[in-house]
């Protein structure tokens, strides 16, 4: 039940987020925003492998501390996807297009959820960028932080299914290379997880047995 709880946790990455824009953060239209739309798709076509730490955090009505986790992942185009949680409790999970495998000190799990199998989708096209242009989802804008030059994605789900969960998901984009530096969720429940990215290495190798069952 514990590593399903981590799960749960895993699953509140594609719920919405309402926020209000900061005097920082100036909304970008017109020439400049097709010209930063064509930067971030080329800048994630040209993304083969990532990798990065990643710090989980979640603020909840039903905490009353915020769950901390942390963890690493890597990716490998156009949908391979190792997401692994280091503390407080280790859980390991592979992603897909089609599936979601767990990683049990027991061997290889394929979970039939159709939750969580929508979810490995969810967190694999906001890292390769599809989620970016996807019209079809989500009404997305964008904004820049005038302080630190770094891009704010906001998507707003237009799609029923994902809206009935959802208010918004705010993506925080690196100024330079337009990879995710921060995700920042809130459902409508009024719950928020945030998650934050360091030490991205692109296009570096992996380990062989990064997406081994």
């Amino acid at each position: 039940m514990k590593k399903y709880g981590i799960i749960l946790l895993l699953f509140w990455l594609i719920t919405g987020l309402g926020f209000a824009q900061s005097g920082k953060e100036v909304t970008v239209t017109g020439n400049q925003l097709t010209q930063l739309t064509l930067a971030i798709s080329k800048a994630h076509q040209q993304v083969q492998t990532l990798s990065a730490n990643f710090t989980q955090e979640k603020s909840s009505t039903l905490f009353t501390e915020k769950v901390i986790q942390k963890g690493v992942f890597c990716y490998q185009s156009p949908k391979q996807l190792r997401w692994e949680y280091k503390s407080p409790k280790a859980l390991t999970l592979l992603f897909d297009d089609t599936k979601v495998t767990i990683l049990t000190d027991k061997g290889a799990v394929n979970n039939p959820n159709k939750m969580l199998n929508e979810l490995g989708k969810m967190i694999i096209n906001t890292i390769n960028g599809t989620n970016m242009s996807d019209n079809s989802n989500f009404d997305i804008s964008y904004a820049k932080n005038t302080q630190d030059g770094n891009y704010i994605a906001i998507l707003k789900p237009i799609n029923k299914k994902i809206k009935a969960n959802y208010n918004s998901i705010k993506v925080v984009l690196n100024g330079k290379d337009y990879l995710a530096e921060k995700v920042i969720m809130n459902e409508s429940n009024g719950d928020v997880t945030t998650i934050i990215f360091s030490n991205k290495k692109v296009n570096q190798a992996l380990p062989a047995n990064s997406f081994k069952k």
